[in-house]
This record gives C-alpha cells, structure tokens and sequence, in this order.
C-alpha cells in the first residue's frame, strides 16, 4: 500500500492569508508528487494561492509568494504554457525587485537578505523561461582554461550544453564528472559542452589577484581531468543573460542555435534527459 501523502482537496477557506496560501502550495506539492495527470489541479491550486497573495499584499510572507511564484512557472513549463510560465515570473519578479527596494530602506540585515535571495532566484528563473525557444545569446570569453575557443555562432550545427559554474561552489564541482560522463558519450554525435566562470574574487583592475585566480580556475579544471572547453567570461553580462547567478545553471541549445532547457542544478531532472535525447536524435526544428 502507497504510503504518499494526498493532497486535502477541501482546502480550508478560514485563516489567516498565510495560512491559506502555505497550504495551497503543500497541496499542489502533494498533487505534483502523484504524476503529470495531476498537474492542471496543482496549477489550479497554485494560482489560487497566488491570487490570495496579490489580493492580502502583506499579509503573506514574501518567501512563501516566492515559493509558490517559483512552483507556478515551473508547472506551466512542464506542461508546455511558456506564456503564462513567462507573465506569472516577469510580473513575480517585478514584485520582488519592489519588496527589495524596499526592504533595502527599510528593513533588518535578515530581512534584507531573505529579500536578496528571494529577487534573485525569481529574477534568474524569469531569464531562463524568456529563453525557452529563442535564440541563445552569444557567448563573451575573455580566456579559455580549456579546450579551444570557440563562439556559439562556430558551434552552429552541434547540440552545445552551457554549464555555469564558479570555483566556490561546492555542487559545480560535483557537476564537473557528469559533464565528462556527458562529453565522452555524446562529443561523436556532435555534442559540445562549454563550462563557463567569471572572476569573483579578483579585482578587476588588479592584474596580479586575476592571475590568481586564474590559476585556481586552472587548477580545478586538471583536477576534474576535463578535455572539454571552459571559457572564463569578460564579466557578469553572459551569466546575467542566462539567469545563472545561482549555480550550477545549465543551458541546453540545439543545433539550430535555439534554447532547449535553460534551469538551476545539475540537470538530474527527466526533462533534460528528454530534451538532450531529442536534440542530438534531431535538429529540433520543430
């Protein structure tokens, strides 16, 4: 017997605004938990949690609007509604970058942080989802540690995977072996990895403190044995354009130059397995 928890379909209208709307999101978590075929009720349940949020502005905890915003979008892309996936993000993310100015005038170190946190995650998500379809904005390397240079423009033709990553981060460097795994598979049916960083550390204007880091750049990527390319970016405009502040984020563009995936992690999730499998099958034209 399934011991999976069922969502209460009888959601309680009494209580508090919060209340109301952290139950809605547990709800569509449990309804997500069961499969595809639940999915429309837990957009059904989402959006209501939503309106409830827009409707008691203050009355609900900004990182639980963010969680729900955040689960929202992420359910309208698995079931192919990018332009509502992408209207609830943008709209989401406007409300988010407001609650921080304020919050940035206003409001405690923790606070200030949580709203931070929350900006950004919501910001980066909306990126990602506005690129879903469209064409892949051009990469910017300053140097390459790795592999020889290349622009996405020359790759024009090849499945190229975009992994952003920083030499900080302790889940890109447990990335560094897939992406060997993924490159050593596929690198024949034209498939391309191209890891990407950008100086965090160094002063940009300090020529010594880049070499630095460079080296440890270097030394990570000898480390992980990688043959693939690894570029190191002018500065934050590719990561920005991408939605790649949090790390590892990953890309996928196919070999029409066209974003397939664009999402935080480490791609374990089936629809990059899905989308990889369809591009290197296909041109994924259609």
């Amino acid at each position: 017997m399934s011991t999976e928890a069922k969502p209460d379909k009888d959601v309680d209208i009494a209580g508090s605004p919060q209340s109301r709307v952290a139950k809605h999101l547990a709800n569509a978590r449990a309804l997500q938990r069961l499969g595809e075929r639940e999915s429309l009720d837990a957009i059904a349940t989402l959006e209501e949690a939503l309106a409830i949020a827009r409707d008691t502005l203050y009355e609900v905890e900004f990182q639980t609007r963010i969680e729900v915003a955040l689960t929202l979008g992420n359910l309208y892309v698995s079931t192919e509604d990018l332009k509502n996936a992408r209207r609830v993000l943008r709209e989401e993310a406007d409300f988010a970058e407001a609650i921080f100015q304020l919050i940035q005038a206003t409001g405690t170190n923790e606070q200030k942080r949580d709203a931070a946190g929350g900006r950004i995650h919501v910001r980066d998500r909306a990126r990602q989802v506005a690129l879903l379809g469209e064409a892949a904005p051009e990469i910017e390397i300053q140097a390459w540690i790795s592999g020889e240079g290349a622009t996405l423009a020359d790759l024009r033709g090849r499945v190229v995977l975009l992994e952003f990553w920083a030499t900080w981060c302790k889940p890109c460097q447990a990335m560094f072996p897939k992406l060997k795994q993924l490159d050593d598979q596929f690198r024949d049916r034209g498939f391309d990895v191209i890891a990407l960083t950008r100086h965090y550390f160094a002063g940009r204007d300090t020529a010594s403190s880049q070499a630095d880091e460079l080296e440890l750049m270097r030394s990570v990527i000898k480390q992980h044995d990688v043959a693939f390319r690894v570029g190191v970016a002018e500065d934050e405009r590719v990561q920005n354009a991408y939605g790649a502040t949090g790390m590892p984020t990953l890309a996928l563009i196919d070999r029409t130059g066209t974003v397939r995936y664009a999402n935080f992690g480490g791609g374990e999730d089936a629809k990059f397995n899905e989308l990889l499998s369809i591009c290197l099958n296909s041109d994924c034209s259609k």
